[in-house]
């Protein structure tokens, strides 16, 4: 070796010994290979993004995909099994707002990695979470072009409805006690983005009455309930029917939606809902679709 090359090659290798570290810290974590989800919209978001390989389990309620059921599981969204979290070894667990502290503050205790997600109540909000979920998986790329596709059609619908009456709208998702959406919760921004007017969108709480749901006589009643069987929203529109004076009652305007379709705040599933609940709002809509 040329002796008068040394210095400057020691040099080189001192500098990518002193700053490769400094440089890979900057850069972040490495991927996770080894994800719990503690939220069935966090498992679902990891689905869309095509990481399923690495998530190594999730609840019993993480359902959708089909495919989500058969992971293993670490318990309920609201209490987990913090030894078997412990013993699974993972390098990421995603938990969301129902997640106990203290059980977090157990895995935190032993040098785990958590990700909070806060529950998203905008389609923006939605699409953030997913690029913070894509970002610790190695999957920013998918997930900016499937934030592009919702985006698109999200957008459509909002081109569709523009110059429309904005109409008033009831949404009802619980039974005993009677219970609708406010400006708390995500679902109200399907009604924002549909060009229509939450009736119950100033309600403190999500309990109303049926007296006044028929005091405000909204245009359009949709009836959702979350964790009751569609023979339960038939019959509860078979109620909201038996009062002539109800607008929506008259116009035969009460419509049942399954609420598995607006019941998941992914950007995907998002703007699959947002498309069925601006067609019923706006049943005109379909009419221009079908003459183009």
């Amino acid at each position: 070796m040329d002796r008068l090359n040394l210095p400057k090659t020691i040099l080189v290798w001192v500098l990518v010994l002193v700053c490769a570290p400094a440089w890979a810290a900057a850069q972040g974590p490495a991927p996770a290979a080894r994800v719990i989800s503690l939220s069935p919209f966090i498992t679902e978001t990891i689905y869309l993004l095509g990481a399923q390989d690495q998530l190594l389990a999730d609840t019993i309620y993480c359902t959708v995909p089909p495919e989500a059921a058969q992971k293993e599981k670490i318990g309920s969204v609201t209490q987990m099994n913090v030894e078997k979290i412990i013993s699974l070894q993972p390098d990421l667990v995603i938990s969301s707002p129902l997640s106990k502290k203290k059980q977090l503050k157990i895995l935190q205790s032993q040098d785990l990695r958590i990700m909070e997600i806060r529950n998203p109540k905008t389609f923006e909000q939605m699409c953030a979470i997913t690029l913070k979920i894509a970002d610790a998986l190695g999957k920013t790329p998918e997930a900016k072009t499937l934030i592009k596709l919702a985006s698109d059609d999200v957008d459509k619908i909002r081109r569709q409805v523009s110059g429309l009456i904005p109409r008033r709208v009831f949404i009802q998702i619980g039974l005993k006690p009677l219970h609708t959406v406010n400006k708390d919760l995500f679902i109200n921004e399907y009604l924002i983005l549909a060009n229509a007017v939450n009736i119950a969108e100033n309600q403190p709480s999500g309990i109303y009455s049926r007296e006044e749901v028929i005091k405000q006589n909204p245009d359009v009643i949709l009836v959702a309930t979350m964790g009751s069987n569609k023979k339960a929203a038939t019959l509860e529109k078979k109620r909201w029917m038996a009062f002539p004076s109800l607008t929506s009652a008259k116009n035969n305007e009460i419509h049942v939606l399954d609420p598995e379709v607006i019941c998941h705040p992914t950007p995907v599933s998002f703007a699959s809902g947002l498309k069925q609940v601006a067609a019923l709002i706006h049943p005109e809509i379909n009419s221009a679709k079908a003459r183009h």
